[in-house]
């Protein structure tokens, strides 16, 4: 019934690619390494019999899955969180009980590296940065995350549903 109420507003909503309402019909799940799971769905913006969408796919991914990575949202938080609180990106992986290997952790690290200004800018669309109650800096954009979602129990996943983006990429 939740997937079918979820394909009904899809449909609704429109085709991103060409912007027709009522086109949009499910083209099947997208699956995780392990099968054990749906990661998204696939949609299609039909151009059959009497539709008249541009006959493209799309996907639509869940928010607590990083597009094109293995990683979900909830555990890239984890390791963030850990990085801000060691002395060194080593020790920090070390502190996690995450399965991810020391080269995967440096990656993720250098990613979300990367992508910081991006996530800096779309938080103040939501909030101002936090005021400074210590004299610890926020160079992971952490608690400005905290600030922007502050109900939800994984703001990573948050700011992917609001954004429509890739946490990182």
């Amino acid at each position: 019934m939740e997937r079918l109420s979820l394909l009904v507003a899809l449909r609704a909503a429109g085709c991103v690619l060409c912007l027709r309402v009522e086109t949009v019909v499910g083209h099947g799940h997208l699956q995780a390494n392990d099968c054990s799971k749906s990661r998204g769905l696939r949609l299609l913006c039909s151009d059959r019999y009497s539709n008249s969408g541009c006959g493209r796919t799309f996907s639509v991914h869940w928010d607590d899955v990083i597009p094109g990575s293995s990683l979900a949202t909830a555990e890239l938080l984890i390791l963030i969180r850990a990085l801000a609180a060691a002395p060194s990106r080593h020790a920090a992986w070390a502190a996690t009980t995450l399965t991810i290997s020391l080269t995967g952790a440096y990656r993720w690290f250098a990613r979300w590296a990367r992508f910081a200004t991006y996530i800096k800018t779309w938080l103040c669309t939501v909030c101002h940065p936090p005021g400074k109650s210590d004299s610890l800096p926020d160079p992971h954009n952490l608690r400005h995350l905290d600030a922007a979602f502050p109900a939800c129990p994984c703001p990573a996943a948050a700011f992917q549903n609001r954004f429509q983006v890739p946490l990182a990429t």
